[in-house]
């Protein structure tokens, strides 16, 4: 068995799928550059309010209601179209001009729905696809079941299609391209039913045949010849539907129209059979819309974003798919501030030959998420707080959301370990975070692979799934019966004046009034040292102006340990305390930055 899935009117459904408010009214899909601006599509609702495919955009505009009545009432009336009325109708037809964008978003997801079905697809057109169902019963059921289910996905991620099945690819291709709604053929059964559709289906069919074999502008005006020859001839002898075709003496047709009159004649019958040509999954998920009117604020921007965001999830829910990295793409309108500083070179590369620059500024951000995600209300808020952190700076007029799948993520809890906060919820939290700290500032501290002293860096927050349990080797001082000592640091470091004796530190005094650090002066009963340690002098920050503006500057220091005596509040010593105290050889500065416990 195989099934064929056909979207009527596709760029209108790729237009209502980014657009669903439109699903209720008539809409005319245009295209062509003015003048010559013409309808190319319609749906039902447009077809029944007199409009036609070829229609200019002024004709058209009529029944969208953008001319006055009464040019209207006289277009219509020049044009003989008794099925219109303007007084009521004129209004109500809503015209867009096609997005290849759109169009190419919408017959990805229908590749997705039908992947995540059955692996054995044929790519036959932009709105035709065909399954081979062969051992799928078992799974979905019957055949109207699975032609039921099929058309529940395709509803799912935005668009209405016609399903049909039946035993041969070619008679379910005529079937759904010429029956409205799920239509499930018996086997043997197939000139009877598709004998009452017209012979324009055959020849759509066939035309779409004919291209998957062979290519070029030279072929494709042949076979448009060829197509309109075999209507007028068939027109001519009075045969115009499948019915009449097939009756016809197959002798005589190949003997007036060739080969191809055969191959008609087969079609019709419903008897044509042939392999499929298999096409691989789309491996890149992404949704685009091209706005009609610039958007300037975020807010008006949200909805645009969130009806792409469930386009998108639900193209990865139909794979059994999550996202873990978000890149959106938005095309700013350009300002009058940008017109006049375009220099010789940017106008060369607007010329139509240049496609190296982009006509037009392109604004990016990307969002690196910590887990697999697939909800489009954690997407679009962690995008509208990463938009009012970075504003576009200019109205926006297209957008691009490109979705790096992976995995979704999979969490068993255990009963004995602590509850975690979710993961999403975390996510936003700490972007909000970020908003009001600002950029780098809130994540994990991440040690650097440098020398320095305390050197780290804010890293993004990420939940690592698998527990990575490493070997622990003990050293031989570890291994003995020691105690641990431990290093405390003091933040910040504590400003000193050190006094020498023989180059080695003697006693210490606290050099700013520090309540908590009184006892950071004394005589000093033994030390250990120097450590000397200096590296970053050859980076480009390599002066202290730098360093002390917080970026990486050189370091070289000097580094004691001591042990410093401790006077008791009645006068009484004795004790002693073990401090890690440096002089920067930069500034002759000492510091006492740690303590041992």
């Amino acid at each position: 068995m195989f099934a064929c899935i056909h979207i009527p009117d596709f760029p209108v459904e790729a237009m209502v799928r980014a657009e669903p408010v439109l699903r209720d009214r008539a809409v005319a899909v245009l295209e062509g550059k003015s003048p010559l601006v013409r309808v190319i599509a319609l749906n039902e609702k447009a077809r029944r309010l007199g409009m036609e495919i070829g229609m200019t955009k002024l004709q058209a505009a009529v029944f969208a209601g953008t001319l006055p009545s009464e040019t209207a009432k006289k277009t219509v009336s020049q044009r003989g179209s008794k099925s219109a009325d303007t007084s009521s109708h004129y209004n109500l037809a809503i015209l867009r001009q096609r997005s290849p964008q759109q169009e190419i978003s919408a017959h990805a997801a229908l590749l997705d729905v039908v992947h995540a079905f059955t692996p054995r697809v044929e790519d036959t057109a932009p709105d035709t696809l065909l399954l081979d169902l062969e051992g799928l019963d078992r799974l979905y059921g019957a055949p109207p079941r699975m032609a039921s289910e099929l058309a529940a996905r395709v509803m799912a991620v935005g668009m209405e299609a016609n399903i049909a099945i039946a035993a041969n690819p070619d008679a379910s291709m005529h079937a759904a391209r010429g029956f409205n709604g799920t239509t499930v053929i018996p086997a043997g059964k197939e000139a009877q039913r598709l004998g009452a559709l017209p012979l324009q289906v055959l020849l759509d069919a066939f035309d779409i045949s004919s291209q998957n074999k062979t290519a070029g502008k030279a072929s494709e005006r042949g076979r448009e010849k060829l197509r309109e020859q075999m209507l007028d001839t068939l027109e001519r002898w009075g045969v115009r539907d499948f019915r009449a075709l097939a009756l016809l003496p197959e002798h005589a047709l190949v003997s007036r129209l060739g080969e191809a009159g055969a191959q008609l004649r087969r079609l019709a019958r419903g008897e044509g059979m042939r392999t499929l040509v298999l096409c691989a999954p789309p491996s890149q998920f992404e949704e685009a819309i091209e706005l009609e009117c610039p958007v300037e604020t975020i807010e008006s921007l949200s909805f645009v974003l969130n009806r792409l965001l469930e386009q998108l999830c639900a193209r990865l829910e139909a794979r059994a798919l999550a996202a873990h990295e978000l890149h959106l793409r938005l095309q700013l309108e350009r300002r009058v501030a940008d017109e006049e500083t375009t220099t010789v070179q940017e106008l060369i590369s607007h010329l139509p030959d240049s496609h190296n620059v982009a006509q037009t500024p392109i604004f990016e951000r990307a969002l690196r998420l910590p887990v697999s995600m697939r909800d489009p209300k954690i997407f679009l808020k962690l995008l509208q707080l990463e938009l009012a952190a970075h504003p576009p700076g200019a109205p926006v007029t297209k957008l691009w959301i490109t979705a790096v799948p992976a995995p979704p993520r999979s969490a068993q809890c255990g009963l004995f370990l602590p509850v975690t906060p979710e993961a999403e919820r975390l996510e936003i939290t700490l972007a909000r975070i970020g908003a009001v700290v600002g950029e780098r500032r809130a994540g994990i501290a991440r040690l650097l692979d440098s020398h320095r002293q305390g050197s780290f860096r804010v890293g993004r927050f990420a939940i690592t799934t698998d527990d990575i349990k490493q070997t622990v080797c003990l050293t031989t001082w570890e291994a003995s019966d020691h105690l641990p000592l431990a290093l405390r640091l003091l933040r910040p470091p504590c400003c000193l004046q050190v006094r020498l004796a023989h180059g080695r530190p003697d006693r210490l005094v606290v050099q700013t009034k520090q309540t908590d650090r009184e006892e950071l002066q004394g005589q000093v009963v033994w030390s250990a040292g120097p450590w000397r340690s200096s590296g970053d002098w050859w980076t480009e920050n390599a002066n202290q102006d730098n360093a002390n503006a917080g970026q990486a500057g050189p370091w070289d220091r000097e580094e004691w340990d001591i042990a410093l005596a401790l006077v008791g509040s009645d006068g009484s010593g004795g004790n002693v305390a073990l401090y890690r105290i440096y002089r920067d050889l930069g500034t002759g500065q000492w510091f006492a930055d740690a303590s041992y416990d």
